[in-house]
């Protein structure tokens, strides 16, 4: 995970650039994949023009990149899960705030300790992976979802 500042365009495109590089992938080959063109690629990566989240998101996605977005004023110093940024549109943002807060509460834990753990058990991936299907559970569903998961971690492949 980088840590980035929101309006230093020129560092996030340098990071996609350095991962596309990295992977040995062309421009082509990552336009072709994102359904992107060609200047809109270059603006991301020369940090110049403007680009809509969806499409910063869509080459994270496909580059296996994340960024922690941090403001200015010292985001780390705040704790809780409604300042913790994902990277994700606001709609995942909310939903994976609710998790964390739901959950939070089910255990009687705080939210920044809660967080930290969906976010060393790679439950907050899933939350955003699976966004689409998990959205529309009850919070008993998903409490129960999360208490499942921990306790049986996912096999790497």
């Amino acid at each position: 995970m980088y840590n980035i500042y929101m309006d230093n365009k020129a560092n996030i495109g340098n990071k996609i650039k350095e991962a596309r590089l990295t992977k040995n992938l062309s421009m082509e080959e990552v336009c072709l994949k994102n359904g992107i063109s060609r200047s809109t690629l270059w603006s991301i990566e020369s940090g110049k023009g403007n680009y809509s989240i969806d499409v910063l998101l869509k080459l994270m996605n496909y580059l296996n990149l994340s960024f922690e977005i941090k403001g200015e004023e010292g985001f780390n110093k705040r704790k809780r899960a409604s300042r913790i940024n994902t990277a994700t549109s606001k709609r995942i943002n909310r939903f994976i705030i609710m998790c964390v807060e739901q959950y939070a509460h089910y255990i009687n834990k705080g939210s920044k300790e809660t967080y930290n753990l969906l976010l060393k058990n790679e439950i907050i991936k899933e939350l955003i992976d699976d966004y689409e299907d998990m959205h529309g559970l009850s919070n008993y569903e998903i409490n129960d979802y999360i208490s499942y998961r921990i306790k049986r971690p996912r096999k790497r492949v």
